[in-house]
Parts: C-alpha cells; structure tokens; sequence
C-alpha cells in the first residue's frame, strides 16, 4: 500500500511515483476547501494497511469532537491508529497559564514525546492549522518565526515523519505574498480549492510542488461519493486547451 497511489481513490492518476517517507508536505486552500477531510482520509487509509504504524493529528482550531462529527459527515471514519492532539483541551486546561505558553514549542514537545514512546512505529503528522500555530506563537519580528518554523521542520525531519501541515489561505493577496516561507522550506505543496468550469463549481486538487515525484501540474476534479473524497480527472476545460 502506498501513500500518493492507493490512499484516496483516483489519486494515482495524479502521482506517477510513490516517494512519500519523511517529507513535509503543505495542504493549503481556502475555507471549505477540505484540508482536514484530505489529509484524515489519506492517513487513515494508509494505516490500515500497515497496522504496525501509527499517526498523530494536532488540531489547534477544532476540537476532536467537532473533527471526527465533520469527517463522518462524509463518509470518513474515525481510525483508532491516528491519535489526536486537542489543542482546545489543553487551552481550556491550562487557561490561565495559556497567554504565556509557546504553542510551537509544546506541539514540538508532544511529537518528541510521542517518538519517545512509540519509536518508529510513530510515522505520520498532521498540523491543522499553521496559520492557527502562529496565531498562539508570539514572536516580535517576522524573522524570528522564519527560524524557528526552520527548526520546527527540521525537528519533523529528524523525527523520519512523513507530515502534513494544513494551511488556510487567505483572501488578502498581500499576506500571501508575504507569508510563503514554508512552502520554500516545505518538501511538497498541495492546493485545495474549488473552481468554476463548464460543469459549475467543482473542488479540485492541484500537486504544486513534491520533490522525489514525478506528477501532473494539472487540477484534477474531486468529489464526495459514499466512500469519501475520490479524485476524477482534469477538468473539462483543461482537456479542451
């Protein structure tokens, strides 16, 4: 079982290769987009054809409730070998010592902790959202968190985990001209989104950028069927051009 190919149906006809393991992959797009639908679904149905693995999902924005009640409301099911981190939880915990707390540097801490114990069989994870993570990370100077989203991916590297990091994309053009270091330090980047085409407005997928992988630079079409997201093809305009 691979991760590109055989996880969600149709996606094969997007990757031609298969070089998945200890990349950092972004999952952008704009709300509604379903970042989270897409990353749970690949993961969970990657798992389940290697039990001997496990993933960690870190939701800062949605409580775990909220997540899993979503995702069944398309067809997803929860997976008992993907564990999630509730950010909300731990707020709500800690509420009074949360202003001054390094969100950064505790999800930094739960995944060394997590490798601690479960070793190697620890080998995928998920952050929903970045822009939330900077959002609860102080920093006074645009260059400080450039540094330490450094060493964060590169800990996510140390760690041999293949990770997937959602971001939301803004409307305001000049913050997404600002805010793209990570797609730089990213190994792959992945755009979610929907579009008008002479069928109305369909979802698509769109592979920017996945070093070690030969894929298209098309938008392919996805849709929602009793079995979850499956990606169809190109466009109909696309095919017209």
């Amino acid at each position: 079982m691979t991760m590109f190919q055989n996880t969600i149906k149709g996606l094969d006809k997007v990757f031609r290769t298969n070089n998945y393991e200890n990349l950092i992959i972004m999952v952008e797009g704009y709300t509604g987009a379903l970042k989270s639908t897409f990353t749970y679904s690949m993961m969970s149905k990657f798992l389940d054809n290697h039990p001997e693995q496990i993933g960690l999902y870190a939701t800062i924005e949605e409580t775990k409730e909220s997540l899993l009640k979503n995702l069944k409301s398309i067809g997803v099911k929860p997976n008992e070998k993907i564990f999630i981190a509730d950010y909300n939880r731990t707020r709500e915990m800690y509420r009074e010592e949360s202003e001054n707390t390094d969100f950064m540097e505790l999800t930094e801490k739960l995944i060394i902790s997590t490798k601690e114990e479960r070793g190697d069989s620890f080998s995928l994870f998920a952050l929903d959202s970045l822009n939330a993570l900077y959002t609860l990370t102080k920093m006074d100077k645009e260059s400080l968190m450039r540094m330490k989203l450094y060493y964060f991916f590169k800990l996510l590297r140390d760690a041999n985990l293949t990770s997937f990091i959602l971001k939301e994309m803004p409307k305001d053009s000049h913050y997404m001209m600002v805010r793209q270091d990570e797609n730089f330090l990213a190994d792959g980047v992945i755009e979610l989104g929907v579009r008008r085409t002479m069928e109305g407005k369909k979802r698509y997928i769109e592979v920017v950028k996945m070093r070690q992988n030969n894929h298209s630079m098309k938008q392919y079409i996805m849709d929602i069927d009793a079995g979850g997201l499956s990606v169809l093809g190109p466009s109909v305009d696309d095919m017209k051009m």
